[in-house]
């Protein structure tokens, strides 16, 4: 059932925004003359971009390719492959918007459009910030980007701005075009489930939005259907509940793993569910049917603090996680749970990737977890760059996003770049090449937020410098993956 405070403001809402973007789409593309045409160069019309050269680049095993800008620093990238072109295109999202970048030449991306914040103005909105679309969710089938934003975007804050999701349609991807923007009572990160039908949208902390408990510490996971896409809606009934030891607290990204698990990381660990077929639920005792917005527990839970920082938030923070379905050194086949908790402090203390066992969680140990009886994963190693080789002592050093192809995970480490890791052997993880650019004459310093392995390179999501397209040069321990899984692996 929907809730009927949240139908109503979502229909003035969107009556308000039709209004003001109801003209707008054609601002969206690149401009007249910008239609697709097979006989030129990326398919279609290019437009200007910014290329910064890292001449103070530190760097092991990697090879740098090429830098654009876009319309900003960003969050996040995604990629969807098109038939009629015979490549893919690039999609970002930070503070200036929407870019998208051609990737027929994948060494050098060539953007084509643009979406700027400005253009995504809603009423009373009162700055062009967009804010700020981290593990940004595609659907490749029917070729839509899903803007997140975050109640702190545009001049808000969480008590008083306004979250959500803006639909664009990308299927010519020269003319991005707003479907709609759908209030959603949760907006800092979202993950298309179920092959794209639905949509779950979590964080962050509790905002003046419809909907909220106000015992809740932090926004849960907000489950919305996005069947029809002119008419999306969303269900009165949050997901992932009593997370930090019976307490409804801030999830901060969902991410679907091989087989169909959708992992919810946030404060106080890491919880799979299934969300469709039929499954044994260990919380209700029983079999049943998994739904997107009735979703069955799996296994999860939260490790020990290994770097307190003396207050539960950071503690227990884990931003995001990837389940290894395979088996790793001598764990069992989808034993292993990769994790980044992150803490923004000095560098000796910073945030960490984490490797935890989810051996004796099967059994919903992890939803009946409380203060007085606190239930933990076995963790089996963690890792940072601090003391390592090309590390830096100062700024922003905290793990943040991550992929993983074979035995090696590419992950962006703010301040501290882009940091390659074998973890062939999950009780020692072990750096094996890195990139980190620090600002000087001419060079933008780095703020890495996301890596992603993609067709053989790898491209950075970077909060200052754009998107880095970099080349690993190491060897790829373990077997290459066929697909690279984040966010929603159906892609």
């Amino acid at each position: 059932m929907r809730t009927k405070p949240l139908v109503a403001s979502a229909v003035a809402l969107a009556t308000a925004v039709a209004l003001q973007l109801g003209g707008a789409s054609a601002a969206f593309a690149a401009g007249p003359g910008s239609s697709p045409s097979d006989n030129s160069a990326h398919g279609g019309a290019v437009l200007d971009d910014v290329h910064n050269e890292p001449t103070t680049a530190v760097a092991s095993n990697v090879t740098f390719i090429d830098n654009v800008r876009g319309v900003s620093g960003y969050s996040a990238l995604n990629f969807i492959n098109y038939d009629k072109y015979g490549y893919d295109f690039m999609f970002a999202n930070g503070t200036g918007g929407l870019a998208v970048w051609s990737l027929k030449d994948p060494k050098h991306p060539a953007l084509v459009s643009k979406i700027t914040a400005a253009e995504l103005r809603l009423p009373g909105d009162t700055q062009d910030r967009f804010w700020e679309g981290e593990n940004m969710t595609v659907d490749p089938k029917r070729k839509l980007v899903f803007l997140t934003r975050d109640p702190r975007g545009f001049g808000g804050t969480v008590s008083t701005g306004q979250s959500g999701v803006y639909i664009v349609d990308v299927k010519n991807p020269w003319k991005p075009e707003v479907v709609t923007f759908h209030p959603i009572p949760a907006g800092h990160t979202a993950t298309c489930i179920n092959d794209c039908k639905y949509l779950w949208s979590v964080g962050p902390a509790n905002t003046g939005t419809p909907g909220q408990d106000p015992s809740w510490k932090g926004v849960p996971v907000r489950v919305t259907d996005i069947h029809d896409i002119k008419h999306p809606y969303t269900f009165d009934q949050a997901v992932d509940l009593g997370r930090h030891d019976g307490v409804t607290d801030y999830v901060h990204s969902v991410d679907v793993d091989k087989n169909g698990i959708a992992w919810a990381s946030g404060e106080g660990g890491v919880r799979g569910y299934w969300t469709e077929g039929r499954h044994y639920d260990p919380v209700q005792k029983r079999n049943r049917v998994a739904t997107a917005y009735d979703p069955v527990p799996y296994a999860g839970g939260t490790v020990v603090a290994t770097n307190p920082a003396g207050t539960d938030f950071f503690d227990f923070f884990d931003h995001n996680a990837y389940h290894n379905t395979e088996k790793v050194g001598d764990f069992d086949k989808g034993e292993l749970l990769y994790i980044t908790n992150e803490n923004i402090t000095t560098c000796s203390r910073a945030g960490e990737f984490k490797i935890a066992s989810l051996k004796g969680s099967y059994d919903g140990q992890g939803w009946r977890s409380t203060p007085e009886n606190p239930f933990r994963l076995d963790l089996i190693s963690h890792w940072s760059p601090w003391g390592k080789e090309g590390s830096a002592t100062t700024g922003s050093c905290s793990a943040h996003w991550f992929t993983v192809n074979g035995n090696i995970v590419a992950q962006g480490w703010y301040g501290q770049g882009t940091r390659f890791i074998d973890v062939s052997d999950p009780r020692n993880p072990t750096q094996v090449g890195y990139f980190r650019v620090p600002a000087g004459e001419g060079v933008t310093g780095g703020s890495a937020s996301a890596v992603y392995w993609h067709n053989g390179l790898v491209y950075v999501a970077d909060y200052n410098r754009g998107v880095d397209v970099l080349r690993f040069d190491g060897k790829l321990a373990g077997a290459p993956d066929d697909k690279i899984c984040w966010n929603s692996c159906d892609k």
